[in-house]
């Protein structure tokens, strides 16, 4: 059987410290290091003696930093890394995730029984920086792929892992948006691709903060995400990304790292026009005319 290499692609742009407690991590696998590599892309930030720093704590060879332009973005690193990465096989970490000891015997034993499968995605655990306010350490279970869950939610988890083959369908990584990586994962499944869920935390992350910036950039980033991939999405969330870029009054955000679907559009559309009415002050008179009145009748009594 044809042996299977795997290219880890770990974006540190703002060199951050959790890095060497992933490639320990990573050093730890039962097996299957010998078919590995792991590419750190950076941004001209690192030591030059960052690569020897990192073999010693990992004990590999088969580490390397690819350094590109000081503005380059996420998406183009993980783009550019990959390109000149070596694997078959592709996964995509930050700094913060860790792997499972049996995370690349699991992903051969998941393509060895599905061998259809172009994207393998895990249970996690969530872990609690410390003295956060955070949510504390849990394990997040996930489910089993459907097309309207991702639909509606980027919720593969992290350490997911893509064929070449299959990332090679798409257009990689895009700059519109900060959910890059559902953006991807939304461009796969339109191609056709084949999810698989291990139901086993293979991975683990840090529970990190929300910036402010993401949150007010949320409802534009989910609209873009639906306008790269039209296909995808039903025609009412279509036209709700649309009216969202727009401005139009009645399309609104939707709750945070989630797309509305077709019933919840509607309802965008319902409550608008009944607002643009005056349907709903009416229905507000009429209730505090029906509280005056009892109040009346009970004071008569």
């Amino acid at each position: 059987m044809r042996k299977h290499t795997v290219s880890i692609i770990v974006s540190d742009l703002e060199t951050h410290p959790g890095l060497p407690r992933l490639l320990q991590s990573v050093s730890r696998q039962s097996e299957g290091l010998d078919r590995a590599e792991i590419v750190v892309a950076g941004n001209g930030g690192h030591d030059p003696s960052s690569e020897t720093l990192w073999r010693a704590v990992t004990g590999l060879d088969a580490v390397r930093l690819e350094t590109f332009e000081p503005g380059v973005t996420p998406s183009r690193a993980r783009n550019l890394a990959a390109a000149k990465s070596i694997g078959d096989r592709l996964v995509f970490l930050r700094p913060d995730h860790r792997l499972d000891p049996k995370y690349l015997t699991t992903a051969d034993a998941v393509f060895a029984d599905h061998p259809e499968t172009d994207v393998m995605y895990a249970d996690y655990i969530r872990l609690a920086p410390g003295r956060s306010q955070s949510p504390g350490p849990a394990m997040i279970q996930l489910p089993p792929f459907r097309d309207g869950l991702l639909q509606a939610r980027g919720f593969l988890g992290p350490g997911v892992l893509i064929t070449r083959q299959a990332f090679e369908r798409t257009e990689g990584f895009r700059d519109n948006t900060f959910y890059r990586d559902w953006d991807l994962w939304v461009q796969t499944a339109q191609a056709g691709g084949n999810f698989y869920h291990v139901g086993y935390p293979l991975t683990s992350c840090e529970h990190r903060k929300v910036s402010f910036r993401e949150r007010a950039e949320d409802g534009r980033c989910k609209a873009m995400l639906v306008i790269n991939n039209q296909a995808f999405f039903p025609d009412h969330t279509v036209r709700w990304a649309l009216a969202y870029l727009r401005g139009d009054a009645w399309a609104e955000a939707f709750g945070f790292m989630t797309i509305p679907g077709p019933m919840d559009v509607t309802r965008m559309l319902h409550d608008h026009a009944m607002k643009t009415m005056g349907t709903d002050t009416l229905a507000e008179e009429a209730i505090r005319q029906f509280d005056k009145a009892v109040i009346n009748s009970t004071t008569l009594l």
